[in-house]
């Protein structure tokens, strides 16, 4: 079904061209955030428009991407409803049982990748991991690259003098001792683990000098690497920044991902405004 309000469509087509941008720069958990901004404008019941297909896939992806498997899940399941009228040859169950395989699901995702490869006839199959092809031997493989010994170090020295001169609230300094520790990774930077936490160590500097505007920035950045969505300082302290930028509701959906991974403890020495806040808005 075709959305007839021509302001939905606009709105959604400005969102989608705002994306191409965040996509193309490769800021995937900006990109992201758009893209349920435009699934959040689709009329109800949102799954019954061409659209939501198309949504659901490319969020299901970027989750995926950003290594947010929980999210992934959740939006794999959402387009197995979209659109239902569209031919299908092996998609939907192709992301979703990518999704049960990256959150250890193994029975399901066989299940999944199975009619996904009966539908399609492998075809979903061509330029895909190949350990997707491994669930119907029960195997797995994952590889991991590592950063050059000498550059690890470099990282590791600058990162120990920044964390010395933040204790002693020289943020200035030490925002300059990681950035130059950030410029040592190899391109492209967010794929590397050490840009989640380099990034929110910037963030964390910038947070400190009452700059939210560029500390969110940088923990937008720090969720592009790996399994970064799963760091609850992260979550936290952009969610923090949001609040102090007025952008209530995005500052919600982080403070309580916060909440989520690691509970009330999280919460323990930061200012009891922002633990208030998340307490008015959702039952904990």
């Amino acid at each position: 079904m075709e959305i007839r309000d021509q302001k939905i469509i606009a709105a959604i087509e400005a969102i989608w061209q705002e994306s191409e941008v965040l996509f193309e720069n490769n800021d995937l958990a900006r990109y992201a955030q758009k893209l349920e901004e435009a699934w959040d404008l689709l009329p109800s019941p949102k799954t019954s428009y061409d659209d939501s297909f198309h949504l659901a896939l490319s969020i299901a992806e970027t989750y995926l991407e950003l290594k947010d498997f929980p999210a992934m899940l959740r939006w794999a399941k959402t387009l197995q409803q979209c659109d239902l009228e569209r031919a299908d040859d092996g998609d939907r169950e192709f992301m979703l049982g990518k999704a049960f395989y990256e959150n250890g699901s193994m029975t399901e995702a066989e299940q999944y990748l199975n009619i996904a490869m009966q539908k399609s006839g492998g075809r979903v199959f061509e330029g895909a991991d190949e350990k997707y092809l491994h669930v119907f031997q029960g195997l797995a493989s994952v590889v991991e690259e590592s950063l050059p010994d000498e550059v690890y170090e470099k990282i590791e020295t600058l990162s120990e003098e920044g964390n010395v001169l933040a204790d002693e609230e020289n943020y200035d300094a030490a925002l300059a001792k990681f950035t130059e520790a950030l410029q040592l990774l190899p391109e492209p930077k967010h794929e590397w683990e050490a840009s989640t936490w380099l990034n929110a160590s910037i963030g964390d500097m910038l947070f400190f000098k009452a700059d939210y505007s560029a500390a969110a920035n940088s923990f937008f950045d720090a969720l592009n690497g790996p399994d970064a969505q799963a760091v609850g300082f992260v979550q936290l302290r952009l969610g923090e920044c949001l609040y102090e930028l007025k952008q209530e509701e995005q500052a919600l959906e982080h403070l309580l991902r916060a909440y989520m991974l690691e509970g009330a403890e999280i919460f323990t020495e930061e200012d009891p405004r922002y633990l208030d806040f998340l307490k008015a808005r959702v039952e904990l």
